[in-house]
């Protein structure tokens, strides 16, 4: 697989860097819903909950939650879900500012890019970071169709599809290790590898392009984690009481202190439920 990782990204083997983590994981589904340490560990003395923004119209790109909030006459603290926050509460002047709700189990490329930026500083292995990335996206190993249908290069449909395919072969060889519900592959590398995951492309080629970011990633340390979960439109930091203070401050970035017993899921938004 030459060109299919970032050169800085290296597949392990090995999964023991990541053993730490399933102990400390709570239960969740349908009874008990998505607690906060269902997703990242516990044992940390904060977690701060990063909110994937939404889309936006035309000039704009994206729109923060607290604007939809501001917008629907509902309320944004830190167990809103953007399926109740974005129902209006009352009569409505305008149009929705969003077109598109907020993507769920990936960064985008800019909050990725924030996140590296903060948390670099807050691990003394800043160079030595581990990534997971759950196995059932489609370009890891399953439907990836689209792909050919955007590629135009002079080689052809074909060369990319045989390139593909022979790095879904080898993706399939790795080892996973499991997590209630999830099964994720493991690799490692410095921190900036979380967003050149997204970037890099799968061939010699500019186009296509990976386009994942890690559902889970940590440094040695393990100063804090960072977690996606694959159903989610936010990303979880778990940290502690300092660190969080940097991510909570970092201008660009939407986040709010959420309580580790908090749920995730829809019904974990009381305030919006009515």
């Amino acid at each position: 697989m030459p060109f299919m990782w970032p050169h800085d990204f290296a597949p392990c083997q090995d999964l023991s860097a990541a053993e730490w983590i399933g102990p400390r994981l709570l239960p969740w589904g349908t009874e008990m819903g998505t607690p906060v340490t269902s997703v990242v560990p516990t044992g940390f003395d904060a977690y701060v909950r990063v909110f994937h923004p939404a889309g936006a119209p035309a000039p704009f790109e994206t729109v923060t939650w607290r604007e939809v909030a501001h917008w629907s006459g509902r309320k944004f603290h830190p167990l809103a879900q953007f399926e109740r926050l974005s129902v209006p509460a009352r009569s409505l002047w305008g149009p929705p500012p969003f077109e598109q709700a907020p993507f769920k189990g990936t960064l985008t490329s800019e909050i990725c890019e924030l996140l590296v930026r903060q948390l670099a500083g807050l691990t003394g292995t800043p160079s030595a970071c581990y990534f997971a990335l759950w196995e059932g996206w489609g370009v890891l190993g399953g439907s990836w169709s689209v792909l050919k249908a955007v590629h135009h290069s002079d080689d052809g449909p074909d060369a990319i599809e045989a390139e593909v395919a022979e790095f879904q072969r080898q993706v399939a060889l790795l080892p996973r290790f499991e997590h209630p519900h999830r099964s994720y592959m493991l690799g490692r590398g410095p921190i900036g590898v979380a967003c050149d995951l997204y970037r890099q492309p799968l061939g010699p080629y500019p186009w296509p392009r990976l386009g994942l970011t890690p559902q889970l990633w940590w440094p040695e340390d393990p100063a804090w984690l960072v977690a996606t979960e694959v159903d989610l439109d936010s990303t979880i930091v778990a940290t502690m009481n300092a660190e969080a203070e940097a991510l909570l401050n970092c201008e660009g970035l939407e986040a709010l202190l959420v309580p580790s017993d908090g749920r995730l899921d829809l019904d974990g938004d009381e305030i919006n439920a009515s």
